[in-house]
């Protein structure tokens, strides 16, 4: 009985973090984090590369979408701050982008940790678990990427039952069109 209580509660918490329709371009975001990290940040605005920052305004992110499909919120934020840094988005930059859309619908995305200091790579983790193990948690329940010993690092429950399956299927895909030329921005 206490299993079905636990999944009960961990389906819940799940379903109330999809109610903000920006928790799949915020966890996407985070997500880019770690490849900005990795010296990726080139890459990360270009529509044409892998995995790259648009694709996060698609309904599901890495999953390429047309320009009708895509979050127009999301694609002309990213195109502001692209415009505003240069074409090469900082990790603050990233940072900007995710507070934006999450301000753009407070009320359904008020469970969602905000960052509590400026992103440094290397240290934003350390900083930040709660950030982090968001990130890990959508990592690992949309992509079905993780595991337990860096869940357990950030003190992030991993919650089995909540993986992802098929993940690699969204992944190493592009888009076919370019968001920088939007009517919107």
């Amino acid at each position: 009985m206490r299993r079905w209580s636990l999944l009960a509660t961990v389906v819940r918490v799940a379903a109330d973090r999809r109610q903000c329709p920006y928790y799949q371009a915020s966890g996407c975001i985070l997500d880019q984090l770690e490849k900005v990290c990795e010296g990726e940040a080139p890459e990360l605005v270009a529509p044409a590369a892998e995995e790259n920052l648009w694709m996060c305004c698609c309904p599901e992110p890495y999953v390429p979408c047309s320009p009708n499909e895509s979050d127009t919120t999301c694609v002309k934020t990213i195109g502001a701050e692209i415009k505003a840094a240069g074409e090469e988005l900082s990790l603050q930059g990233l940072m900007n982008i995710r507070e934006k859309l999450l301000d753009a619908a407070t009320a359904s995305c008020g469970d969602l940790v905000r960052a509590t200091a400026p992103a440094k790579c290397g240290e934003w983790p350390k900083a930040m678990p709660k950030l982090m193990c968001e990130m890990l948690t959508w990592q690992w329940e949309e992509l079905g990427d993780g595991n337990a010993a860096e869940f357990a690092q950030y003190d992030c429950p991993m919650i089995q039952e909540n993986q992802a399956t098929g993940g690699d299927e969204r992944k190493g895909h592009r888009l076919n069109w370019d968001p920088r030329r939007s009517r919107e921005l």
